[in-house]
């Protein structure tokens, strides 16, 4: 489910959702949900921007590259 703390969501989650409000299956409304996905995605790599009415706007930016720490070594 829905992670409190930073309110992320999964596929999953927004799949589980739409089963529940539409009465369909998880199964159908994953694979609507990756479907709708790969549609952003496939316009995001055409046109750098996608934006849905009642949604938001989805674009592509650059973002410069960060040192991760080693937790583990301290």
């Amino acid at each position: 489910m829905q992670d409190k703390q930073n309110n992320k969501m999964t596929l999953s989650d927004i799949a589980d959702a739409l089963s529940k409000k539409r009465g369909m299956s998880k199964n159908d409304a994953e694979k609507f949900v990756t479907a709708i996905f790969d549609v952003i995605n496939d316009g995001l790599h055409t046109e750098k921007v996608v934006r849905i009415k009642g949604l938001g706007s989805f674009k592509v930016s650059n973002v410069e590259g960060s040192e991760s720490a080693a937790v583990n070594m301290g």
